[in-house]
């Protein structure tokens, strides 16, 4: 594993960074970051749940709203402070919300509005510097492309008349490398976190259409709790 390391730095890494200079270099450094970054969102998005289906959401959450509506408020808590992810914390605390602080719906409301945003904040983090790679390493690119043809024309003053054109193509062919390997780092950066923001903006809409779910089985839990106040006073009478 390590010998194949080194063969690939020696055949790829060292010659680019030979050729293309500095700008290269960090354009390196940038697809590192970005590399791990991506790694990171992945693995945050799939622990969270964010790629999980709805059959397999379903299967956790729903269980969790008949307790709510059965007025089971212990044990919907109970379960619900057992799984992870934004989902489950949006839940919970909208049932302790109800439960334990006894608050009305537009304060369920709006305590749901704030752990939810809270959590896609949380979801967020990071995916501004995969903006960034991607914006900026385009333009390292076409700044290193600029320095090597300013390089390449001088050298071109300096020949005089003995100007031989293998050189001056040359330096414009190691000018031009920097360029692609900006859009080499800049396109597949781009293109991944327009794929992440996508999926966390389809996680907000279930995120949304939970909050709404939860809010309709805490109101069908208290209308199901004044039925049942309503018929023991009768009974009592």
């Amino acid at each position: 594993m390590l010998a194949a390391l080194v063969q690939t730095y020696n055949d790829v890494v060292a010659p680019l960074l030979f050729r293309g200079g500095p700008v290269v270099a960090v354009l390196l450094v940038l697809s590192v970051v970005a590399v791990a970054i991506i790694i990171v969102k992945i693995v945050q998005f799939y622990l969270a749940g964010v790629y999980a289906g709805p059959r397999s959401r379903a299967g956790t959450i729903d269980p969790i709203l008949e307790l709510v509506r059965a007025g089971d408020f212990a044990a919907a808590q109970s379960q619900v402070a057992k799984q992870k992810g934004p989902l489950a914390r949006l839940m919970e605390s909208g049932i302790v919300a109800h439960w334990r602080d006894h608050r009305r719906d537009t304060e369920i409301e709006e305590e749901l509005g704030r752990v939810g945003g809270n959590q896609l904040v949380g979801m967020q983090s990071y995916l501004r510097w995969l903006e960034v790679i991607g914006n900026i390493a385009p333009l390292l690119g076409l700044l290193g492309t600029v320095m090597g043809m300013i390089t390449a024309f001088q050298q071109l003053e300096i020949a005089g008349s003995k100007v031989d054109p293998s050189v001056l193509a040359g330096g414009i062919w190691e000018a031009l490398l920097t360029t692609q390997v900006g859009l080499m780092v800049a396109i597949p950066v781009v293109t991944v976190l327009n794929l992440l923001e996508n999926r966390l903006e389809q996680y907000r809409q279930d995120m949304r259409d939970v909050s709404a779910r939860l809010m309709q089985a805490l109101q069908a839990a208290v209308k199901q709790a004044d039925a049942n106040a309503s018929a023991n006073a009768q009974a009592a009478q």
